[in-house]
């Protein structure tokens, strides 16, 4: 009796073990759902003091287009979060300042990339898209993302 009750607290010890936080859980429900999200992450509003792979930029104009999705300010205080984008599908996302195309790419969600996603422009290295197992700048933030 005492080795089933000692096999039943190792089996619950590992499945918590290996799911260590809900966002797996939420991750299978967006997969099945077909919908991802973008949290785009704050960016300084000073002017960049290095010129960025896309050209020099103005904080105060940049914005990101997803799809055919609403055009959005990039945010200087708090993320903003693109919601309802199609997993299977191929989306654009564009960058612009003062009118002009600074940075532009597609992307797709991958089968095992989470359907949550963080996009972050500094204006030295350009755009960078990442997921909360990939980048760790995405996994630091995802709490001001997705509460």
């Amino acid at each position: 009796m005492e080795k089933m009750k000692l096999s039943l607290v190792i089996l619950l010890v590992s499945s918590v073990l290996a799911f260590p936080n809900s966002s797996v859980a939420q991750t299978a429900v967006e997969m099945n759902s077909g919908a991802g999200s973008i949290c785009v992450l704050p960016n300084s509003p000073e002017p960049p003091t290095r010129i960025s792979p896309g050209g020099e930029y103005n904080p105060q104009t940049l914005t990101v287009h997803v799809d055919h999705k609403k055009l959005i300010s990039w945010p200087h205080k708090e993320p903003v979060l693109i919601e309802g984008l199609d997993l299977r599908k191929r989306h654009l996302v564009v960058l612009t300042s003062d009118g002009k195309r600074i940075e532009s790419f597609f992307f797709k969600f991958s089968k095992s990339d989470d359907a949550r996603l963080c996009i972050y422009f500094d204006g030295y290295q350009g755009v960078q898209l990442g997921n909360q197992t990939n980048a760790l700048w995405c996994k630091v933030k995802k709490r001001d993302c997705w509460r």
